[in-house]
């Protein structure tokens, strides 16, 4: 869609596309990558399309990371355009029903592939049916080809759209404030699900915040094997959370004595971001905090290459706090990797 929106109100070579999604992942990770993939080098997107309408099941906080990143866009100082986009899988589901209070709450233009296509999936060829779900759909949960093509037409529909409504819209008229202000406004109000996050911040090997107490005990090692991406017009892969702690017991037995990693800092809430694996060779990772065991980080669960979020805790005040990721005692021989860390101070 970034084509069609270039011929149709660029001028030859000022439309550039920042493309950072990554396969299989929530808005929980989503929220911790956008400042590195999308806001990179300073260089601030003018509009930004959000979607995870289907790989939001799993948000522990039911939406709430989702306005916070929503939020998060619609906060940066030179306040861009967002548009919420809601995929569809081959089961007509989605969660737009969950999400799309966010979407009517800051006023943003929402573009639902359910309510496009699943309709006329059921109609016959000459009946209403333009595209059939096997020739939308490239399995259960992915669109094909031609189902991303109809994803394009119907963000250049919203474009088309726009384009001929004007500026102000109505309301901007009769209050006599701008969209800005009128975004403002509503930025200030409470949220509709949550925004506990919205200030969230990625810690890693490269961002280091200078509070944080690290103690990287058998950790030493960086992981290269990570799920990777294309990002922007690139074919080449690009890998995520390169800045990694990565914990060997598969080679370095001395490691094996030192099997954790401490983490001290005053926040009030934090995730930890490791990697799932389908290989043999990892293992599992008990978290704590100030001594009390919270959960267990089992890279098998997913079970395949990929980023996984979660949340140590969340809480209403800041704190200091001590974290401690320990492998587990049967896994010692195996291999464990801390991607990063989200923190909201």
């Amino acid at each position: 869609s970034w084509h069609m929106f270039d011929l149709a109100y660029g001028n030859g070579n000022n439309v550039h596309l920042v493309k950072a999604g990554v396969g299989g992942t929530p808005s929980e990770l989503g929220m911790l990558r956008f400042e590195r993939d999308v806001v990179r080098d300073g260089v601030l997107p003018d509009l930004v399309v959000i979607e995870f309408a289907v790989n939001d099941e799993g948000d522990e906080t039911k939406g709430r990371c989702y306005e916070s990143l929503v939020r998060k866009v619609l906060a940066l100082p030179n306040h861009p355009a967002v548009i919420l986009l809601f995929a569809v899988f081959a089961s007509d589901w989605n969660l737009q029903t969950r999400l799309a209070p966010v979407g009517e709450k800051y006023r943003l233009p929402m573009v639902s592939i359910l309510d496009a296509v699943c309709p006329q999936f059921g109609k016959k060829a000459g009946e209403g049916r333009v595209i059939s779900k096997n020739q939308f759909f490239y399995d259960m949960f992915h669109p094909g080809n031609a189902g991303h093509s109809v994803m394009a037409d119907c963000i250049e529909y919203l474009f088309e759209k726009i384009d001929q409504a004007g500026h102000a819209s109505l309301d901007a008229f009769e209050l006599g404030l701008t969209e800005e202000k009128i975004l403002q406004e509503k930025l200030n109000l409470a949220p509709v699900i949550g925004n506990s996050f919205e200030n969230i911040r990625l810690l890693d090997k490269k961002d280091i915040y200078a509070k944080a107490y690290i103690d990287e005990g058998g950790f030493e090692s960086t992981d290269t094997q990570l799920q990777s991406v294309e990002m922007d017009d690139q074919l080449s892969l690009t890998p995520e959370f390169p800045y990694n702690w990565m914990y060997d017991g598969t080679k370095n037995t001395l490691n094996r004595a030192k099997a954790y990693f401490e983490l001290e800092m005053e926040c009030r809430a934090l995730l930890l971001v490791f990697k799932d694996s389908g290989e043999v060779n990892v293992g599992k990772a008990k978290v704590y905090v100030d001594g009390e065991y919270h959960f267990t980080a089992d890279p098998h669960i997913n079970n395949w290459q990929h980023c996984n979020a979660a949340i140590i805790f969340n809480n209403k005040t800041s704190e200091n706090h001590v974290v401690r990721i320990e492998i587990a005692e049967e896994d010692r021989d195996k291999q464990f990797t801390i991607l990063g860390f989200g923190y909201v101070l």
